[in-house]
């Protein structure tokens, strides 16, 4: 077969490009981005795993929460990306401008209590919405397991149960420094993605109902990542507030993408 010599020019052409965004790429410094995981301050209840929760607007609570924000400070932002949606942007954007007006009495959300804080001390114009609604479809999962596997049900319930009295002792014993310290442990990080791996083998062979439950809270996330990766331009400094069982997908997406560095939050938290 002989070679169209147009299309060997067009491919080496490519080639070219492709080899010289490279290392223009490898030459551009990385952007640095830090996933901080929490639990969501205003406890609103959409998590599979209900707990209880301190109320951060408390006079012991407020002073914990400042010295968190002095720790992350010191990773001086560029930009801050927060869990809400696109949609929201503009309310964000308002009660943000207010609060930086003096108009405005901080809410009891992570991304008030935190991201308002912290975009206001390094002079940001705007916070940067980046969350997707997406499906997770928990209660189909447990519907095949309970009448198909179930061992798998009780394991559930028993782990949640677990999770959300080790959640409770937290917030009744430890500081919010302490807490969002443990959460960011990468072990602990990765205890809590392991329950998510389970799920995927309810109704292998079958209806894959577990299976499509996992792909879709990827999907989600991979949709955040996306938004996440506009922001993390060359140079960026990026942190990212999260409920934390985001953490450890988006911690795999940053470290598989060349052009972002992660950076450990608990190198940013309040020492122990």
């Amino acid at each position: 077969m002989r070679t169209n010599p147009v299309w060997c020019g067009v491919i080496l052409f490519l080639f070219t490009i492709m080899c010289a965004a490279g290392e223009a790429q490898a030459a551009a410094p990385r952007a640095q981005v830090l996933v901080l995981g929490t639990w969501h301050f205003d406890n609103p209840g959409l998590d599979v795993v209900k707990s209880e929760v301190a109320d951060v607007l408390s006079a012991e609570k407020q002073a914990e929460i400042e010295q968190v924000v002095e720790a992350l400070a010191r990773f001086r932002p560029t930009r801050i990306a927060v869990e809400a949606r696109r949609a929201q942007a503009e309310k964000l954007d308002t009660m943000y401008a207010a609060y930086r007006d003096k108009q405005h009495t901080l809410g009891r959300s992570e991304v008030q209590q935190l991201g308002f804080r912290l975009a206001a001390r390094f002079d940001h114009e705007r916070l940067h919405p980046i969350d997707h609604p997406g499906e997770f479809p928990f209660g189909a999962v447990m519907q095949y397991a309970q009448e198909h596997d179930l061992a798998f049900v009780e394991r559930v319930q028993r782990v949640m149960g677990e999770i959300a009295a080790e959640q409770k002792r937290r917030q009744q014993q430890k500081s919010i420094g302490e807490i969002l310290r443990l959460e960011n442990e990468p072990e602990e990080i990765a205890r809590g993605h392991a329950m998510y791996m389970e799920f995927a083998a309810v109704g292998a062979g079958d209806t894959y109902v577990g299976a499509d439950l996992l792909a879709k809270w990827y999907a989600r996330n991979i949709r955040i990542f996306s938004d996440l990766q506009k922001l993390a331009q060359p140079g960026e400094r990026v942190l990212v507030i999260f409920g934390a069982g985001h953490a450890a997908i988006l911690r795999e997406l940053i470290r598989n993408d060349p052009r972002l560095d992660l950076v450990e939050a608990g190198d940013y938290l309040p020492a122990p």
